[in-house]
């Protein structure tokens, strides 16, 4: 699972504004912002392709009694113990498919397989072999299986309660479902029960940073404990790239020490997809569009289920009206998290772009139905119905009622005043100017501009009626 995902806000000209609000690595940042999602590592030997850590080893029969022992470094620590010769037969048969998996990427199929095969492994010592049951969860992790999976790292605890990467995959869990408390505690727990838990390090300090941001040096200290036990943990490098990122305010010294961090990253693995999005979050701050598209481009060619890659990727295109290219990164991110509120208002700004105003207006509504109270998606369906649909009275007065639920769902949040003055804004009338003697310039704000073309096509109604009816009353022209 990637260790960083990241997001970037491009500000857009108006008429082609999605607002946009991911919270996350609260720190303020201008154009990006780290949205936590975290870490399991592998629990197989060390694998340059994939970024994971862990050796596996077998010391062959102890004392002739046809036992083996087999070594699994989940995190940086080995968890030693006596397995049968089949169990270890296995474990190296399933922890080899692991890891072609992880070079050549994995399917639902070759989840369930690879499970399958920690199972078997699992069985042949009969039911308590930890290390094999929570390989058999982070295979189907790898897959989103993620319900079956922590029922498995669960299982794994019970019988090793020190088990890294199990108690981090726990901890996952408890964070995506919103237990942060819970979260906090099992990264704790794992680097205090195994002090050589890489993982559990690099999840603990990306939550020390969404609490007190990236200036602490609690989260510094723990990413360099990481690469300490494993000094080409990727995923250690990615989130302290991350880290130099969020210190950038004010000290663009920071930004060139993050890309020297993403540099050494890609040179230990030119392949590790994740570390290509942070790299790109760099070329943003540092104002290099292109290359940051660059980087975004790369990042989904090397993993297309990374989610903030695609979403970085739109939102770029979408600043420069690539509207086509918009829309396959979008609809990727939508594919990829269905429930994403923001991944819809960027297709939804995608689709109007391209003139889909029916297509754009789906996607506003199911942005709606997930999160009710945010104001974003009733801003942009406010400009679909005064700019994109037919132009009509109702549809001018369906995009009024649009702006007033954006107007109420937006008061006393700052990062929404902008709008709300530009949709409130009143200016005085030629003649109201003319009387006060005033020359100061005044644009009409959203709702005065609708209300003025709804008078102005009533007064065309009107003069088209007169005309009628002056037609209608004039005697035609006598025959010759």
């Amino acid at each position: 699972m990637d260790i960083l995902h990241s997001s970037v806000k491009v500000e857009k000209a108006e008429s082609d504004m999605r607002i946009n609000r991911h919270s996350s690595l609260r720190n303020g940042m201008f154009a990006a912002v780290a949205c936590l999602s975290l870490v399991v590592g592998c629990g197989g030997k060390k694998d340059s392709e994939s970024g994971s850590s862990g050796d596996s080893e077998s010391s062959g029969s102890e004392g002739g009694g046809g036992e083996g022992k087999v070594s699994v470094k989940s995190g940086g620590s080995a968890v030693t113990g006596p397995v049968s010769k089949q169990a270890e037969a296995d474990w190296k048969e399933a922890l080899a498919s692991f890891e072609a998996n992880e070079k050549a990427g994995w399917d639902q199929a070759k989840c369930e397989a690879v499970s399958g095969q920690f199972s078997d492994a699992n069985k042949s010592q009969k039911g308590k072999f930890a290390e094999a049951i929570y390989m058999s969860g982070l295979a189907l992790d790898r897959c989103g299986k993620n319900e079956q999976a922590l029922k498995l790292y669960n299982q794994a605890i019970e019988i090793n309660g020190k088990l890294c990467g199990a108690r981090v995959g726990i901890g996952i869990a408890d964070y995506k479902a919103g237990r942060e408390q819970q979260a906090y505690a099992n990264f704790e727990k794992s680097v205090r029960d195994d002090a050589r838990c890489t993982e559990g390090y690099v999840n603990l300090a990306m939550m020390q940073m969404a609490r007190s941001g990236a200036a602490s040096d609690e989260p510094l200290n723990n990413l360099r404990r990481a690469l300490a036990i494993d000094a080409q943990y990727l995923p250690a490098f990615n989130q302290m790239a991350a880290l130099f990122v969020g210190r950038s305010q004010g000290n663009a010294k920071m930004l060139d020490l993050a890309a020297v961090v993403c540099r050494q990253a890609q040179l230990i693995n030119p392949n590790f997809a994740p570390i290509y999005n942070t790299w790109g979050l760099i070329n943003v701050k540092k104002q290099n569009v292109f290359d940051a598209l660059r980087m975004f481009e790369r990042a989904t060619q090397l993993d297309d289920s990374n989610f903030e890659a695609h979403m970085n990727f739109g939102e770029i295109t979408l600043s420069f009206r690539g509207y086509e290219d918009a829309r396959k990164a979008f609809s990727k991110a939508v594919e990829l998290r269905p429930k994403s509120y923001d991944a819809h208002l960027g297709l939804g700004a995608a689709l109007r772009g391209l003139g889909d105003a029916e297509g754009a207006k789906k996607q506003y509504e199911e942005a709606k139905s997930l999160a009710g109270d945010r104001p974003e998606a009733y801003f942009n369906l406010g400009i679909l119905y005064q700019d994109f649909m037919s132009g009509s009275v109702p549809d001018m007065k369906q995009a009024v009622s649009y702006y007033d639920q954006f107007v109420s769902k937006a008061q006393g949040k700052p990062e929404y005043k902008g709008v709300v003055e530009d949709i409130e804004r009143k200016c005085e009338s030629g003649e109201a100017k003319k009387k006060r003697k005033s020359s100061k310039s005044c644009r009409p704000g959203r709702r005065q501009n609708i209300q003025l073309a709804i008078e102005a096509m009533a007064a065309m109604a009107e003069m088209e009626k007169m005309q009628k009816q002056q037609e209608a009353a004039t005697p035609p022209p006598a025959q010759p």
